[in-house]
């Protein structure tokens, strides 16, 4: 029985662990216009958010605290913070549909 909870406690502690030091990318609107968003990073570790392409609007890409950089065409990078984050993703009409 000692044997069985000791390998529990150490497998809970390796679960744990890859958590610990990361923290949370919360989609808070627009998940649907997003193709590839981590749920988790660690502080200082360059993400990188995919969004769908739009032709007929403007989409604008939002993160709480952070700047971004746009790296291509539906692609964004920033740095994450030392905190969880915020995205949310804003269509707006260009006028031009």
């Amino acid at each position: 029985m000692k044997k069985k909870l000791t390998a529990s406690l150490a497998i809970l502690s390796l679960l744990v662990a890859g958590c610990l030091g990361s923290h949370r990318i919360i989609v808070e609107s627009g998940d649907e216009d997003l193709v590839n968003c981590p749920k988790r990073a660690k502080a200082g570790e360059t993400v990188t958010v995919e969004t769908v392409l739009v032709t007929d609007a403007d989409l604008y890409l939002i993160v709480d605290g952070v700047s971004l950089d746009p790296i291509k065409e539906g692609y964004y990078q920033f740095e994450m913070p030392d905190h969880d984050v915020n995205i949310k993703v804003v269509i707006k009409s260009n006028g031009l549909a």
